[in-house]
């Protein structure tokens, strides 16, 4: 063997063996090939040269990057494993002044505390997801502001694409908007549509993608993560929801043309306690919530609740308040429509939502029902398309044309933004508990306990403008502005020192800052 050809082989093992260790398997073998079509190294030099390393390359695992999101996979694909996570900070700024508009309340009172502007770490999540034997996934993620809490964790068998199955901690099959990711949904909240739906719970779920343009979902879940939850009857809580992008079907990608359709049926179990500050009512008396709302914007808590009455507690103390013994149960059943009309830079998006709510302890009930409901008008300046992102029966992660760089002059992605939506809540019948919250009608200062009269109604309207600055996939700026009118003035809930009611409408200024990978 000649010096170049020794040379040849030296740097050709030198190089194979660096490949070995960060796994650049094709760019070192094509460095061998090309020495042996020139000449330099004989087809049996280049093949034991190589012999060693495609052994190496074969079990060493490969680490990929994607939007700035970094996957540790298996050399035969099979197995893989992600980081994932998100934060989402926000700032939230309210019109409303304790000490004028709730009419001299105090404003440390703890119920006052919607009311403030403040900063809030909305979400801090951490976690993984992969998959392993090529035909299952998974997602571990933790939720870590305050007490930590496991925000999903669920399995899927996905061989095939036209039915899976699902078992964990998962969003369930109700919601447009609630199964839109957080990171990726327009304003910084949610409609009011969200707070009706089942959102994340522990159950098994059916679903799949039949044909092109067409998904599916069933499941079977639990409301809450205790046996507590079982309801008296054996009824297990079930969620469906099916829908068709007819642009999908037609092989348009400039537009998406969904239609969907969901319904839900639930039982589950609510805890009842006392409240320090009840004075219309003995102390020993427990009322749980069956459902309520809050402003849009996460702004002014309970504009509207609805609570049954529960067993009466040991004590008839004032001085604090009292868990009861026993839960009381709550049927909830809905039904969702929902639809997305977009063609290039612009999007109009849509969610109905109706449904009724029974509260039940023993003799007691409380029932009423709700409409929910919301229209979205959105439109990309800087000319992405939304058919990009639409995926599954869902809006998924938007990419810029350009990302954000200064030094190119990209902004990124720019998107303006306006959304109508409102709840109306109509046919109460109580007895034995409580309506509170904007009522056309009380039998107290924010109370209606009784069925005497009429049945009370209550709702709102919020309407939002919006700015979403998407730098990158990692980074996302917003904006809202929100106006809330409650159909009827009211005090907020046990505010200690309010005496009229004052408060008919909100505005809300909100930001939100949100780093995801």
């Amino acid at each position: 063997m000649n010096f170049n050809k020794k040379l040849a082989v030296a740097v050709s093992g030198a190089v194979l063996l660096m490949a070995g260790q960060f796994a650049l398997a094709d760019s070192a073998t094509d460095i061998v090939d090309a020495l042996v079509s020139k000449g330099v190294l004989t087809e049996e030099e280049g093949k034991l040269i190589t012999k060693g390393h495609t052994s190496k390359t074969s079990v060493t695992p490969v680490v990929k990057e994607k939007d700035g999101a970094f996957t540790l996979e298996s050399a035969s694909g099979r197995n893989s494993i992600q980081l994932t996570g998100r934060m989402h900070l926000d700032y939230r700024d309210s019109d409303i002044d304790g000490s004028g508009d709730l009419a001299g309340g105090r404003t440390d009172d703890r119920d006052t505390a919607s009311l403030a502007d403040q900063f809030e770490l909305r979400r801090a999540r951490l976690g993984v997801k992969g998959k392993f034997a090529n035909d299952f996934k998974y997602e571990i993620v933790g939720n870590l502001p305050g007490t930590a809490t496991i925000d999903v964790a669920f399995l899927d068998f996905a061989k095939y694409e036209q039915v899976q199955l699902r078992v964990g901690k998962f969003k369930q099959a109700f919601g447009l908007e609630q199964l839109i990711s957080s990171n990726n949904i327009t304003m910084i909240e949610r409609s009011y549509v969200d707070q009706t739906v089942p959102g994340k719970k522990l159950g098994l779920q059916i679903m799949g993608a039949p044909t092109k343009g067409m998904t599916y979902a069933g499941s079977v879940f639990q409301h809450n993560d205790t046996e507590l939850d079982i309801s008296s009857d054996g009824k297990s809580s079930l969620a469906g929801r099916a829908t068709l992008n007819f642009a999908e079907i037609m092989g348009n990608k400039e537009m998406v043309l969904h239609v969907g359709i969901a319904g839900l049926d639930s039982t589950y179990a609510i805890g009842t306690s006392s409240t320090s500050q009840t004075t219309s009512a003995p102390a020993q008396a427990t009322f749980g919530s069956i459902s309520s709302f809050r402003s849009a914007g996460r702004g002014l808590s309970n504009i509207f609740r609805g609570q049954v009455s529960g067993t009466a507690c040991e004590t008839t103390s004032r001085l604090y308040s009292c868990p009861s013994e026993y839960q009381a149960q709550v049927k909830q059943r809905a039904l969702g429509l929902e639809g997305i009309f977009a063609t290039g830079p612009f999007k109009l998006m849509g969610e109905y939502s109706q449904g009724d709510y029974k509260g039940t302890q023993g003799t007691n009930s409380v029932s009423y029902d709700t409409k929910t409901y919301f229209l979205e008008a959105g439109y990309f300046i800087t000319g992405e398309k939304y058919a990009d992102s639409y995926k599954g029966g869902v809006f998924s992660s938007f990419k810029p044309k350009n990302e954000f760089d200064l030094d190119k002059g990209s902004l990124g992605a720019i998107e303006l933004a306006f959304r109508a939506e409102g709840f109306d809540v109509d046919d109460a019948q109580i007895s034995g508990g409580r309506l509170q919250g904007n009522l056309s009608s009380y039998t107290s200062a924010t109370t209606y306990n009784a069925n005497t009269g009429g049945s009370p109604t209550s709702g709102a309207k919020t309407y939002t403008a919006g700015i979403r600055w998407i730098l990158n996939p990692n980074l996302v700026i917003k904006a809202n502005y929100a106006q809330t009118n409650l159909d009827n003035k009211f005090a907020p809930l046990d505010v200690v020192g309010s005496t009229s009611t004052a408060v008919d409408r909100e505005r809300l200024l909100m930001f939100r800052t949100q780093y995801m990978f």
